[in-house]
């Protein structure tokens, strides 16, 4: 991550879809929350679209600063996405399998989806998995594009495609789902607000927060309903140049355990949905409150979900990243030589 500001941001937008998540456990099976709690809790589900947006960011701004090649290109995004994401999603996918009735829902998935993430006719076992799969679509097409250089009109293409089919056509198939689906949009929102910061022009800071205010009273307008939250996402693109340039400009101090948060959002991401299925149940059995059990889900995904990132995640993503550079060595060493 190179803005702590975005980084920040990582960090709100996991939480914010670890609350929603709790608040639907919680009412499942403990006890109901208050309507107000479980309305503001619904929207979490909104972080889902930040991250869209901050990946569409991401991988063109450190493409355009730090070149890679094809190959390179898809060993980091591979590793990145599927090394802390395979050991969930195989015991999840193994609980399923060998206990199913630890799943209160009657949703179909396929092993193939849940070791690969390739779109299926059904999805992964691991629930929120579905959001990493619009991910490797768009690294895949990303990379294609870029490397034939074609992106922006690639981009272009995609973007027209998505309007057409969704105004069009009625799509069934997963694949056509998730290619064509309007949430799509928002990586395409991000990448043009890396490409404006890329080009070093000046912000203009009140033009774009209305901007972004407009697209949320829009996505307020049209219902806020969770089909159309594309519409906040490209809303949420316009903020990011703000964030980059207040940083940039400002020296914008944010603080560590938000930064530390933002590290560990993916973790969090990951792991939060399976533990507080087996969380809710145990404080269902101690009689707990709903406000306790809310609480004590909370605290204990975060814990996890750091625990994961500190245990798993970084240290192996790091001796990836080592034996990476070393077999690059190698190889260089043998070219000369």
């Amino acid at each position: 991550m190179l803005f702590n500001t975005l980084q920040a941001g990582r960090c709100v937008a996991a939480m914010a879809v670890m609350v929603h998540h709790a608040a639907i456990s919680v009412e499942a099976f403990v006890e109901v929350p208050p309507r107000i709690v479980l309305s503001i809790a619904e929207y979490g589900y909104l972080g889902v679209d930040f991250f869209f947006v901050l990946s569409g960011f991401i991988i063109h701004y450190s493409m355009t600063v730090n070149p890679r090649g094809s190959s390179e290109f898809a060993a980091d995004r591979f590793f990145r996405i599927m090394i802390p994401y395979l050991p969930v999603g195989i015991l999840v996918a193994l609980v399923y399998t060998y206990v199913p009735r630890v799943s209160t829902s009657e949703r179909e998935w396929s092993w193939l989806s849940s070791l690969t993430l390739f779109p299926t006719s059904e999805p992964p076992a691991l629930s929120v998995a579905w959001t990493l799969q619009h991910e490797m679509l768009f690294y895949f097409l990303y990379a294609v594009m870029f490397f034939f250089n074609r992106l922006f009109l690639g981009m272009a293409v995609w973007f027209f495609g998505i309007i057409v089919f969704n105004t069009l056509f009625s799509v069934e198939a997963n694949f056509s789902k998730i290619l064509f689906s309007p949430q799509n949009l928002e990586f395409l929102a991000g990448l043009l607000a890396s490409v404006f910061v890329l080009s070093k022009r000046s912000v203009n800071k009140p033009l774009l927060c209305f901007l972004s205010v407009s697209f949320v009273l829009l996505f307020i307008l049209v219902g806020a309903d969770r089909s159309q939250s594309f519409i906040l996402g490209l809303g949420l693109a316009f903020l990011l140049p703000v964030m980059c340039e207040t940083e940039l400009g400002n020296g914008v101090r944010v603080p560590k355990w938000l930064v530390i948060g933002g590290a560990a959002s993916y973790a969090l991401y990951l792991t939060h949905n399976p533990l507080l299925s087996v969380l809710s149940r145990i404080f269902s059995k101690l009689d707990m409150g709903w406000e306790s059990a809310f609480i004590a889900s909370a605290l204990f995904c975060t814990l996890v979900g750091l625990i994961y990132f500190w245990v798993w995640e970084r240290p192996m993503m790091r001796l990836i990243k080592k034996v990476r550079k070393n077999k690059r060595k190698f190889t260089s060493a043998r070219a000369m030589g």
